[in-house]
């Protein structure tokens, strides 16, 4: 097991970047070694941190915010793995969905747009790492190219962001984060799936109860992996096909 960690860099205990955040990036590049990527278990965390030469708290800060993320999980008696069955995007060009439309010729409008204050589920504390019942701005948009619903998308914010009920939601959301806020989206984690429309979606995007729909789940972050906007799409399958290009790794 040592002969994975000699892989990893030592931390730099004389930079000014926190021990935490240091340890958080070794952590992510054990992730992706073909032997964590397939399942097996980490080292101790009392390995690790003799091995990078700080305390166990200062380790597991940077553990929780993996796990939180949903790419480690940990098991009591167990021990810490890579969460199987996740997609993570690393995104060199973000667009919003506005823009990603336009580059494709289409003039997307809003049907619905609802800006309201609630108290964060069990669901949305967890993702934006908040208590639950905290205050957070709910964004819902229903969104199409002509007077059907095509598309729902609803977008829960971080508090530390500032954002109100009075912004100018009709701007592309993440030039509005960017612009009036300075936060700029660097990361997306999504899981996508394929589901059976509830009631309350069925009325939303005006098809029948039951029909498959898309629901496309993702956690946007910033340049230093924090909590922006937790978002839960659906989108009419008869619209929408989502495709991903990857890669070959040499």
């Amino acid at each position: 097991m040592y002969e994975h960690m000699n892989k990893i860099s030592q931390l730099d205990h004389d930079s000014k970047i926190p021990l935490h955040f240091q340890a958080e990036e070794q952590l992510r590049k054990l992730i992706q070694l073909p032997e964590f990527a397939n399942g097996e278990l980490f080292p101790k965390e009392t390995d690790l941190a003799m091995r990078w030469g700080i305390s166990r708290n200062t380790l597991r800060q940077a553990i929780n915010n993996l796990v939180n993320e949903g790419l480690l999980e940990r098991k009591k008696r167990v021990g810490t793995r890579v969460t199987q069955g996740k997609i993570t995007t690393n995104l060199t060009n973000w667009t919003s969905f506005t823009h990603e439309m336009e580059d494709m010729g289409l003039i997307f409008k809003n049907l619905v747009l609802d800006v309201q204050k609630k108290k964060a589920s069990e669901e949305v504390s967890k993702y934006l790492q908040i208590e639950v019942d905290a205050d957070v701005i709910c964004l819902k948009r229903i969104r199409s190219i002509d007077d059907g619903p095509m598309v729902c998308f609803n977008s829960y914010f971080h508090p530390r962001i500032g954002l109100s009920e009075d912004e100018d939601f009709k701007k592309p959301l993440y030039d509005l984060l960017d612009m009036d806020h300075n936060i700029v989206p660097m990361y997306s984690q999504e899981e996508i799936k394929a589901i059976a429309a509830t009631a309350e979606i069925a009325g939303l995007l005006g098809i029948k109860k039951g029909l498959p729909v898309l629901e496309r789940k993702r956690l946007v972050l910033d340049a230093g992996r924090k909590p922006i906007e937790y978002n839960i799409c659906y989108y009419r399958n008869d619209w929408f096909t989502y495709s991903i290009e990857i890669k070959r790794s040499v």
